[in-house]
């Protein structure tokens, strides 16, 4: 039988805010049912083309010493200077996976989403199947406010680089089902990759069709991971908005004037 993947909570890595619940994978609203639950596990032509990401690589300290979490000194005019950022801890390819992005899964309904959260992602819109056949759609969004892992402090690149050297991928991890006879199914998740290589520089958000901005040449050891955050996050900086989402593009809901790290 394959390996599965781990468990929600797990041991901090260093330099973690002591306020925040450190997790290795999802945990998930009340308001999230079994249908919609089903629905990341769901095979789809989508879903054929994701990247597979073993077990091996969402475990261990720092996610497998790939990713490392500082408190940022320099230079002068970064941003989140005296806050914490996302540091590659060994040289990493172009498209190499870096970690996941966990924390809640929640639903779009206003009554389960965080107005004021800092760190909600759009993670997968749902079909009127995935609430058992009612009417309706929606979506599902993953806030790591009070619970998140290394992810959570990765930094938009505006104001720190030109373009950003990492993106928010569509992935699938294996988790465990008591239905299936190999006991594991593929089950969709968000992770923050290496940029691809070959790709225009561009100061855009993520585009259709998976592309993102960066100038793809990997990360070196030491080097701050900044990716973009979407144009969401900059037309509604200093607001409380009820979320909303693009096609192909991968929002987080994050305003530029509170501490990443808060």
């Amino acid at each position: 039988m394959a390996a599965i993947g781990p468990a929600a909570a797990g041991s901090p890595p260093e330099n973690w805010p002591e306020e925040v619940q450190y997790l290795t994978d999802l945990i998930y609203s009340p308001a999230v049912t079994p249908d919609m639950r089903n629905a990341l596990g769901q095979p789809s032509t989508t879903a054929e083309s994701l990247d597979k990401i073993p077990s091996a690589l969402i475990s261990g300290p720092n996610n497998g010493a790939r990713v490392s979490i500082r408190t940022i000194t320099s230079p002068a005019h970064h941003p989140a200077l005296g806050q914490r950022g996302l540091f590659a801890a060994a040289d990493m390819a172009p498209s190499a996976f870096l970690c996941l992005y966990v924390g809640r899964v929640h639903t779009d309904a206003r009554e389960d989403t965080d107005t004021r959260s800092h760190y909600d992602l759009s993670f997968h819109q749902l079909d009127k199947e995935d609430f058992g056949g009612a009417s309706g759609g929606g979506g599902l969004s993953i806030d790591a406010t009070h619970g998140g892992n290394e992810s959570r402090m990765a930094n938009d690149f505006h104001g720190i680089a030109d373009r950003a050297n990492a993106e928010f991928r569509d992935c699938l991890v294996q988790v465990q089902s008591d239905r299936r006879r190999e006991g594991w199914k593929w089950e969709r998740r968000v992770g923050i990759f290496v940029c691809p290589a070959g790709l225009a520089a561009t100061t855009g958000a993520r585009r259709k069709g998976g592309a993102a901005d960066g100038g793809g040449v990997g990360l070196k050891a030491g080097e701050e991971i900044l990716v973009n955050y979407g144009r969401e996050y900059w037309d509604s900086r200093n607001l409380t908005v009820h979320k909303t989402k693009a096609s192909g593009t991968r929002y987080i809901y994050h305003h530029q004037d509170c501490p990443h790290d808060e």
